[in-house]
């Protein structure tokens, strides 16, 4: 089915997330967890969890209207021009979101990104303190 912009203005949380299931379901795509598939049923994270890993659900759902057609796919805030794009850095998969949802998202990434400088940090540290050890014995 194609949606059209102003059916998924109009739709509630609940009726989008279902609405994203049954397309996905329907096409055949399938959510992958501990070598098992299952079909996709909604929830809270309907979006945000296995879809966006799947670069050709993410497509597949813009080619039926689902995204980037006036709905935050994250928390289903309704936008009429939804501007801040996302893109999940292990599928490559680009997507638009609300502002809220964006904030939420950089942060995390931000968060992440931090953590993994500060580990680096002090691999590099532990590295030169044992060649210097090294040298000096």
């Amino acid at each position: 089915m194609k949606y059209t912009r102003e059916q998924v203005k109009a739709m509630t949380q609940e009726e989008y997330e279902s609405a994203i299931c049954k397309e996905l379901n329907n096409a055949g795509f399938r959510q992958e967890f501990n070598g098992e598939q299952f079909e996709y049923e909604p929830d809270e994270f309907t979006f945000g969890g296995a879809i966006v890993f799947d670069p050709q659900a993410v497509n597949h759902l813009k080619h039926v209207g689902l995204l980037d057609n006036g709905k935050c796919p994250m928390c289903s805030v309704r936008e009429d021009d939804l501007i801040y794009k996302l893109q999940n850095l292990h599928s490559g998969a680009i997507y638009h979101v609300c502002k809220s949802c964006y904030k939420r998202y950089a942060r995390q990434e931000k968060e992440k990104r931090a953590k993994g400088c500060c580990l680096m940090g002090i691999v590099i540290i532990a590295l030169i303190i044992w060649g210097i050890v090294k040298l000096v014995s």
